[in-house]
């Protein structure tokens, strides 16, 4: 049902801070656009000022400037960005000054006290925003489960995430000002959200692809310690299949984490350094990179990431380690005991993006010819994924076992291990393996649980299709709140298991929905062998 404006409302926050005027569509009140900090290019973000009166909080802010798009490949004349039908996109003004969070709220009660979720959005760290896909509107979600939803815009790609610190220490926190950013908005809201009905101490940090990635950067983050309650990362575990501290003594694993923390902080300042050069700057006149117009500066990094690309295979920007304030991947040092006590929800889907348009009606092929595509496909250890995977999925077509990810299923399952054996709060591990109709039937891709947890399904046409799809909707949102709300998704439709070192419990969440012992590392070992790995 459309949403609308149905009572002669003035709504009202009267935050610490200080006053905002939104709106309400039927039971939800909508703040949107509230500025949460300021930063100058190149520096630490700073609190928005307390002021007087009452600020407007009715229309989105700003959003950070993009990263320049590839052009398209000669003859393509789509005019439209690659799998956009399947994950559409939503554009808004951008300005670097994008320090912009929105709310969703049933209650303007400050002893009201709900689960807060704070969400991050994907596109890696580089792209994206908080309105980008329609499944992150947070009104639903809202609605059905009374909790409070936020939604955040920072600071990413050159101007969030450019290692300049071998520039001197002005530039010390410049490979991870996108992440001091969503510390900041983490801090309004512990600040902020009991004027919206939330409770301050029970906050879950969740994102999805980039987003679960900035979760996971958060948990190794010492400033944010105290904000945050719980952790969901969905799709986005960055990219580490080798627990080093896992897999060595303790000794060994020390020295060996403490080498690659170093080589990735040499990669990240290096690639600072080739943008530099690339803008004609030296360390003398670097000051001038504080007014380089943003898209200048931005082919500089584009250039210079292709330049290390092929030195070093590094061309991706993500945070960069900082001492004492980002200490890097868990996976080189173990994670810190701070967060031992936060509850993990983690997981991805099916298909992600192995996407197979191209094979249509997956019924109107024989059994033998169905073969012969994999065997084309998977080459010599086809017979042997087979069988795996008619193990792991048997009420799967066949032809799926090309669908199966291991780009982000792998990692996950590396992350939920280790977190596992290092945390005395609970893990809890899905993987979301619906297949839809679309396209001939396609596994559910990277981004298609969102609407599902959002409660969005029928903004994604490609998904609303029929009762059983509605079906897990409620299921998966249900299992999301109930871990906002106590720390375990388990629930009296869908009772789930934490995953432990002697139980390795994963929910499959499908047209049937049940759970299943981990058993597919030698799936996805065989899949690796033909597939390139995930630069993250």
């Amino acid at each position: 049902m459309r949403k609308t404006i149905r009572t002669p409302d003035y709504p009202i926050a009267d935050t610490p801070d200080g006053k905002l005027h939104g709106f309400k569509l039927d039971e939800v009140y909508h703040f949107h656009g509230i500025r949460y900090a300021k930063a100058q290019r190149f520096e630490m973000p700073e609190p928005v000022k307390p002021w007087e009166g009452v600020k407007d909080a009715k229309a989105y802010g700003y959003i950070c400037p993009l990263l320049p798009e590839k052009p398209h490949e000669e003859g393509d004349e789509s005019g439209a960005p690659e799998n956009s039908f399947e994950m559409p996109h939503v554009y808004w003004p951008m300005s670097e000054n994008c320090q912009y969070l929105n709310v969703w709220t049933k209650h303007l009660n400050e002893d009201a006290k709900k689960p807060v979720l704070v969400w991050l959005h994907g596109g890696g760290f580089c792209a994206g925003s908080s309105i980008e896909l329609p499944s992150y509107d947070g009104h639903n979600l809202a609605d059905y489960g009374d909790v409070v939803v936020v939604n955040l815009n920072h600071r990413l790609n050159v101007i969030g995430f450019l290692d300049l610190s071998s520039f001197g220490e002005e530039y010390k926190y410049t490979g991870c000002l996108g992440m001091a950013d969503i510390i900041e908005a983490l801090r309004w809201v512990k600040r902020n959200i009991r004027a919206f009905g939330g409770d301050p101490d029970n906050v879950t940090i969740a994102g999805q692809s980039g987003g679960g990635g900035k979760v996971e950067t958060l948990l190794q983050m010492l400033k944010a310690d105290g904000l945050y309650a719980k952790a969901v990362i969905e799709s986005g575990s960055m990219g580490e299949t080798e627990v080093i501290w896992e897999t060595e003594d303790s000794g060994r694993a020390q020295e060996l984490g403490r080498q690659k923390l170093e080589e990735a902080k040499k990669g990240w300042q290096e690639l600072g350094r080739r943008t530099v050069r690339e803008l004609g700057l030296t360390k003398e006149t670097l000051g001038h990179i504080r007014t380089v117009p943003y898209e200048k500066l931005a082919k500089a990094a584009q250039r210079a990431a292709v330049s290390l690309g092929r030195d070093t295979g590094m061309m991706m920007l993500s945070p960069s380690p900082v001492p004492g304030y980002y200490l890097g991947s868990y996976a080189f040092h173990g994670f810190r005991e701070e967060t031992e006590n936060i509850p993990l929800l983690i997981g991805t889907t099916l298909g992600e993006f192995t996407f197979m348009h191209y094979l249509g009606n997956k019924d109107a092929y024989t059994e033998q010819q169905k073969k012969e595509i994999l065997q084309k496909e998977l080459g010599e250890n086809t017979e042997e994924i087979l069988k795996e995977f008619t193990r792991i999925y048997p009420d799967k077509d066949i032809l799926y076992a090309m669908s199966v990810d291991t780009k982000f299923r792998r990692p996950a399952a590396a992350m939920a291990r280790a977190r596992s054996l290092a945390s005395k709060a609970p893990v809890y591990v899905y993987q979301m393996n619906l297949i839809v109709p679309y396209m001939g039937g396609l596994a559910l891709w990277h981004c298609g649980e969102i609407p599902f947890v959002f409660r969005n399904v029928e903004e994604e046409r490609m998904l609303c299709t029929s009762d059983r799809v509605e079906k897990l909707q409620d299921e998966t949102s249900k299992a999301w709140l109930n871990f906002m709300k106590t720390g375990s998704p388990s629930c009296e439709d869908l009772p789930w298991e934490p995953y432990t070192k002697e139980d390795r419990n994963i929910m499959f969440l499908d047209e049937t929905c049940r759970m299943v012992k981990e058993s597919d590392q030698r799936l996805l070992s065989l899949l690796s062998q033909i597939r390139p790995p995930f630069l993250a």
